[in-house]
Parts: structure tokens; C-alpha cells; sequence
């Protein structure tokens, strides 16, 4: 937890670890004025979205690159998953689910605990595509 001796991996959470990383995080600053906005929230036109589809998902899967990160899948997962014709119809219906999803979230306020599951079912979904593979 030192920077001269830091320690990769995971860590139990004692009172010496927590000491060092309140001592890294920087103290909170007052909240300026001038950051705040002072006029009502605005609605995105939904119309301005309405070209995302699943056609839309699939191609961007397929040009897509990058890591996974908060669900720790990355985009060639996500490609088989949204692209391969392995898993038949679910493969269209998730891309279907994708592009219901990303309307939603550019055009509504969602709750998070409404969406948190998502990185489950892909975890259950790859899950599933490890089991097939090895012909259990």
C-alpha cells in the first residue's frame, strides 16, 4: 500500500489498509458556486435516438475494440455473444436488449439497481457459451 512497497492482489480490508487509503484520497473540496446549475433539468428529444437499433449493436460490435471495464468482458466477448450464430435467436435479442437499453439510458432517468443485473446475465451468458463448448 506504500508507494515505495506497493502490493499488487487483493488486500483484507484492516485498519492499517483503510489508515493508508484515507491518508491517499484527497480531502474533499467546498463546492464553488459557479458549478452548480441553476436551471431546470432538459429532456433529450428521444426521435434524435431512435436510430439505434439491433442492426446498429451488431455492427458496432463487429468494429468495435477495447476492454470490458466495470463488467470485465471485453468487446470480443461481447461480440461473440452479440454476433455469433452459435446461440441463435439470443444473440439478435440481446442486441435487440442493447438497443432498448441505450435508448433508455440517453432519453430517461433510470434507477441503477433497474440495470445492475445486465453484467450478470452477460456473466451467465459466457458461463453458458464455456459449458457448450466443452460438450456438458
Amino acid at each position: 500500500m506504500d508507494n515505495a512497497n506497493d502490493i499488487n492482489g487483493k488486500h483484507d480490508i484492516t485498519t492499517d489498509i483503510k489508515k493508508k487509503l484515507k491518508d491517499k484520497c484527497p480531502k474533499a473540496a467546498e463546492l464553488k458556486q459557479s458549478a452548480t446549475i441553476d436551471k431546470p433539468e432538459t429532456k433529450t428529444e428521444r426521435v434524435i435516438f431512435g436510430n439505434i437499433t439491433q442492426n446498429e449493436i451488431i455492427s458496432n460490435a463487429k468494429s468495435s475494440s477495447g476492454s470490458g471495464r466495470p463488467t470485465q468482458i471485453d468487446i470480443e466477448t461481447w461480440r461473440d455473444m452479440i454476433c455469433s450464430k452459435l446461440y441463435g435467436t439470443h444473440s439478435q435479442k440481446l442486441a435487440d436488449e442493447i438497443a432498448t437499453l441505450a435508448r433508455r439510458l440517453a432519453t430517461d432517468t433510470i434507477p441503477h439497481y433497474h440495470i445492475s443485473t445486465l453484467s450478470l446475465h452477460a456473466d451467465l451468458f459466457h458461463l453458458r457459451k464455456k459449458t457448450m463448448a466443452l460438450g456438458q
